[in-house]
């Protein structure tokens, strides 16, 4: 495996060009693009079609660099990086209204109403991305890196269900749902990435199990921000929210006697909450 040979500073503003002309292309209202913008770009001004340092939501560069991983050119994947890259970021919004986690963000207010709009105007958008793919590369191709995607949304949403519907999931059941929300959708970006480039179904799997294995430690930041957050937010445990791998873990591990106190500490300090609101 070859490693890229750009910075995947320089390819962001690239692939949200690409989205930008997806939204004209549709023929998107202006308002409706600028908050689109300011969802893949948040704190950045949403005046111009193509700032200079605009690079979309995290990590939008990484089917290009997989792709010229595998012997590829990296413009080739675009559209597959502009397609993941508009579901990473409806993913995010979807979770933070699940989550009662929304908050004003500059420019436009994120109130749950016009983030789920937003949300679906980026689903929409990804899957035009998705289809302009028959017309850079052959029809198998396409049909394969299609159905991975749609595939493995169903796999995201699956476990978004059991991380929202299982209050107390047990260590095994917290890994699963890691695997299945984040690492299922970061082996998608390195598969479809080097899928453009490789067929060789060995090589695939390892380029997904990358993305696998990265997608889990970026759950696992994630869930350790949660229980301690940045000074302007609530604490998960102390919103009375789920349990996530770290309080999974720790309850797996600590004698009886000290989970228990852990639980009446979490009782309290939801009940504090639940007085303040």
């Amino acid at each position: 495996m070859e490693c890229p040979t750009q910075d995947a500073a320089a390819i962001g503003p690239s692939i949200f060009a690409q989205i930008d002309s997806l939204w004209a292309e549709a023929g998107a209202a202006p308002e409706y693009r600028d908050a689109m913008r300011l969802a893949l770009s948040p704190g950045q001004p949403a005046k111009s079609a193509s700032h200079p340092a605009r690079n979309g939501p995290p990590f939008i560069a990484l089917p290009s660099l997989c792709c010229e991983a595998a012997g590829g050119e990296r413009r080739h994947a675009g559209d597959v990086a502009a397609a993941w890259g508009l579901l990473y970021t409806a993913a995010h919004l979807l979770d933070g209204v699940e989550d009662g986690d929304i908050t004003d963000e500059p420019g436009i207010c994120w109130r749950p109403g016009p983030t789920i709009n937003v949300s679906t105007g980026l689903i929409t958008c990804a899957a035009l991305a998705l289809g302009k793919l028959h017309c850079s590369m052959e029809g198998h191709v396409a049909a394969a890196v299609i159905s991975d995607f749609h595939r493995t949304v169903l796999r995201m949403c699956a476990g978004q269900h059991a991380d929202l519907t299982v209050r107390e999931p047990a260590l095994e059941a917290c890994w699963q749902i890691a695997q299945a929300k984040s690492g299922s959708f970061f082996a998608l970006a390195c598969r479809a990435g080097a899928r453009l480039a490789d067929d060789d179904a060995a090589r695939l799997d390892l380029f997904g199990e990358f993305g696998c294995q990265l997608g889990v430690l970026i759950q696992i930041g994630d869930d350790l921000s949660g229980i301690v957050p940045a000074a302007e937010e609530r604490s998960d445990l102390a919103a009375g929210q789920r349990w996530t791998l770290p309080m999974a873990y720790a309850m797996s591990v600590m004698p009886a006697s000290d989970r228990e106190q852990l639980r009446q500490c979490l009782k309290a300090a939801t009940t504090d909450v639940s007085a303040e609101a």
